[in-house]
């Protein structure tokens, strides 16, 4: 797994890496404050300084994550095409163990199954802490504008009017909004993440990958990249 924290600009972002380093290794259940000052290299009492709990230190982390995401693809760092760059989504939702540097954005990093357990494990947290919920509020629709966009932007690829899906006997091209794709795509994700952090069971990946393309390579030609 690549470490987004090997360069720590200031003593913020030490400690964010000694959280993003032990909540990997031990887990949201498991984590502790004093395990966390344990993978700081500096001393461990600047952590109880700057932050009062794990919660507080742990939201700050996810929003450093997401803050950096948000920058990558607003500057097109993902150095692949529109639909490519959906597959890429797929497959890193389906089984983030088999992803590698060529699915992240130039200046990211490659979360393992590690990391995606300890998202899954604070994405609980959201259902009776309002300050999760406001994270992953937002997180959600980061990634649905991330998705809108390459929704919308591998649908112009498919430019030809023979292309162009169609509704029935008078030829009509069908209008799907690009925001539908967008949000069928997250909730599967979501739902991926989940059952691959939760359950032993992979035999499910290749078949839910499969369908997904079979999905998109139906909706996209539809999609109206205006709507």
């Amino acid at each position: 797994m690549d470490d987004p924290f090997t360069e720590p600009a200031d003593t913020r972002e030490a400690i964010l890496g000694a959280a993003f380093r032990a909540l990997c290794e031990h887990g949201y259940a498991d984590l502790t404050i004093k395990r966390i000052g344990e993978a700081f290299e500096k001393s461990p009492s600047l952590v109880y300084h700057h932050y009062d709990g794990k919660d507080e230190l742990l939201l700050d982390l996810l929003e450093f994550l997401l803050d950096g995401f948000e920058a990558a693809v607003s500057t097109e760092a993902f150095d692949l095409p529109p639909r490519a760059r959906l597959d890429a989504y797929v497959a890193a939702m389906t089984d983030p163990s088999d992803v590698d540097d060529a699915h992240a954005p130039d200046d990211g990093y490659v979360p393992d199954g590690r990391f995606f357990t300890a998202v899954v494990e604070l994405r609980a947290q959201a259902a009776t802490d309002e300050a999760y919920r406001a994270h992953f509020d937002r997180s959600d629709r980061v990634f649905r504008r991330f998705l809108e966009r390459s929704v919308r932007e591998a649908a112009v690829e498919v430019a030809e009017p023979s292309d162009r899906a169609t509704d029935g006997a008078d030829g009509a091209a069908r209008s799907v909004a690009p925001a539908a794709v967008a949000a069928t795509l997250q909730t599967l994700a979501t739902g991926a993440m989940v059952r691959w952090t939760t359950t032993t069971d992979r035999d499910w990946v290749g078949g839910v990958r499969e369908e997904t393309d079979r999905y998109l390579s139906t909706a996209l030609p539809a999609v109206d990249p205006d709507a």
